[in-house]
């Protein structure tokens, strides 16, 4: 019996880097056997993508969302095979960070493997058909969210800007066109931003703007085969846990047009009792953001070898308490 009750959390699009899983991926069968896995339904070398770049193409939302998909799979199944149970029968709570919810879905015994590969192949795909040439995406971090909804005014007469992650208490993403977005950047630095600028993103993600893309997303998921989560899954879309099938392919593909929740999430994980939340994937972004929030919970990354053995330890030492 597991006497922590614990949360996995699985990065999205902006933790990738030149090398993520290398050394797991030398290190365990079960990594390689994963990685295999999505090259073989993509048909792209995922691996070497992931380990050797470029960049250019590793940066691409596809590759990202692939590459990103399996380093946190194969962690999750690294754990599986160590406990020899399900991911959600050690965690009591999973969810992730846009493309990320789709690795929690999956690990959560909602979406398979195949599907989850496709469908993110398919998002991808869908986001880039997009316009891109009057689009993008802007970070602003000191403000409050009232603040930033007054900056947001400042987008009138110049075109669309809208919210479209919440991070942290003061650090937000904004979506929109771009002369819009420059019009709000000012207006935030004038309101005494610490952060204010524009984000190396093409595609104005998680606002009215992929409206399109939302559409052929939601068509996509009527085919596809959805169960309801075995542990808690909280939704970007609502912030809140969600069992129901139907609700869980209408939350991906609202999730298109709507802002990521995550600060909320991270505020409802204690109304869980959860105490430990641990990264799967690369970087530690949403590690860092869970421990800055101060919620009372310990996050960890797993995005080197050592910590992916030291979570194992930790999760070890829980259940054999």
């Amino acid at each position: 019996m597991i006497k922590e009750k614990i949360a996995f959390v699985f990065p999205g699009q902006g933790a990738q880097r030149i090398g993520m899983a290398q050394d797991l991926f030398k290190e365990y069968e079960t990594v390689r056997h994963t990685f295999e896995q999505v090259s073989d339904i993509s048909h792209k070398n995922i691996a070497k993508l992931c380990f050797e770049g470029p960049i250019e193409e590793l940066n691409t939302p596809e590759i990202t969302s692939l590459g990103t998909f399996a380093h946190s799979v194969s962690i999750a199944r690294l754990l599986e095979k160590q406990f020899d149970r399900p991911l959600y029968q050690i965690g009591y709570a999973i969810t992730g960070h846009s493309m990320g919810q789709y690795s929690a879905l999956h690990c959560a015994g909602s979406i398979s493997f195949e599907d989850a590969v496709r469908l993110l192949s398919a998002r991808s795909s869908y986001m880039s058909m997009v316009d891109k040439s009057g689009g993008g995406m802007a970070c602003i971090a000191g403000l409050g969210k009232e603040d930033v909804e007054m900056c947001l005014l400042a987008a009138t007469g110049h075109g669309y800007a809208a919210i479209s992650n919440h991070n942290a208490r003061d650090q937000f993403t904004i979506s929109g066109q771009n002369e819009a977005l420059d019009a709000v950047i000012l207006r935030a630095k004038e309101r005494g931003a610490r952060v204010a600028k524009r984000l190396n993103v093409a595609v104005p993600a998680h606002c009215a703007l992929m409206e399109n893309a939302q559409i052929l997303l939601r068509k996509r998921l009527e085919s596809i085969d959805v169960q309801s989560p075995k542990t808690n899954w909280f939704s970007n879309q609502t912030a809140n846990v969600m069992s129901n099938p139907q609700d869980v392919k209408d939350a991906l593909s609202d999730q298109m047009t709507h802002g990521v929740r995550w600060f909320e999430i991270m505020e409802k994980l204690p109304e869980y009792n959860i105490t430990s939340a641990y990264e799967l994937g690369p970087g530690k972004v949403l590690s860092g953001l869970i421990s800055r929030a101060n919620v009372g919970v310990n996050a960890y990354n797993t995005d080197r070898l050592r910590n992916v053995q030291t979570m194992i330890e930790n999760i070890a030492n829980s259940i054999s308490r």
